[in-house]
């Protein structure tokens, strides 16, 4: 008995033609990679696909975007539905979260101020031993101070955000 396989068929073999929803370059040292955001059909999500490069001959098929009106619409809905909540749930969390003067904050991990230590954000400046982070300075109930990296704690009394806030995001920052 013998089995048929299928060859599986390389992006670039397929015709994206109408479903192309924007194009990009990324440029190395040496030479270019061409991509397509596109709107597969077949699998019913928007994806990014190689669309050619200067490396070897494989010249770009898609020069820019040619989508119609229904597959915009698709893109939108798909966007809608399987991106949308999660970004704009983690984008509004990080919102409320954020971290500033005046913040009520509890430690939550470190090893110098002990966890479940709570006071309020005093000071904020950068880390001079880490570029990218914060530290921050807490006044405590008693009235003491202490200094700590702002990854070691966590602010207090946030709420998630609506239905209708997540909607309205949602809404608005559709790419498509």
């Amino acid at each position: 008995m013998s089995t048929i396989i299928e060859a599986k068929v390389c992006d670039y073999d397929r015709d994206f033609t109408g479903c192309v929803l924007g194009t990009s370059e990324r440029n190395g040292y040496h030479d270019s990679d061409f991509y397509a955001t596109v709107w597969d059909e077949e699998q019913g999500c928007v994806r990014t696909i190689d669309d050619g490069t200067t490396r070897a001959y494989a010249p770009s098929k898609y020069h820019r975007a040619d989508a119609t009106e229904e597959v915009v619409a698709k893109a939108r809905a798909w966007w809608n539905r399987e991106v949308g909540p999660k970004m704009a749930y983690s984008v509004l969390m990080g919102r409320r979260a954020f971290i500033d003067v005046g913040c009520e904050v509890e430690v939550v991990k470190g090893r110098k101020v002990a966890k479940g230590t709570k006071g309020e954000v005093v000071w904020k400046g950068r880390d001079s031993f880490r570029p990218n982070s914060y530290r921050i300075g807490l006044r405590l109930l008693d009235g003491t101070r202490v200094y700590t990296s702002m990854d070691n704690v966590m602010k207090l009394g946030v709420t998630p955000p609506s239905e209708a806030d997540l909607e309205e995001w949602i809404k608005s920052n559709n790419p498509y």
